[in-house]
């Protein structure tokens, strides 16, 4: 895998849960101030910028890499 495999582009516009799509719900996830740890890590590791974002239904987060 490579590092621009590792975590997805961030999308234009807004971010939809993947989990709450699934059934057919469309919940846009908010900007959330922490990153997991592995990925604090390896944005550091590979110079590269991250922000995560949380469905406020489901609490999953999802980490994206600014491009």
């Amino acid at each position: 895998m490579t590092s621009n495999e590792t975590y997805p582009a961030l999308p234009e516009g807004p971010v939809f849960c993947e989990d709450c799509s699934r059934p057919g719900a469309k919940v846009e996830m908010e900007p959330h101030r922490t990153l997991p740890r592995e990925a604090r890590q390896w944005a550091e590791e590979q110079g590269v910028e991250l922000r995560s974002y949380r469905c406020p239904d489901c609490e999953a987060i999802q980490v994206f890499r600014v491009s």
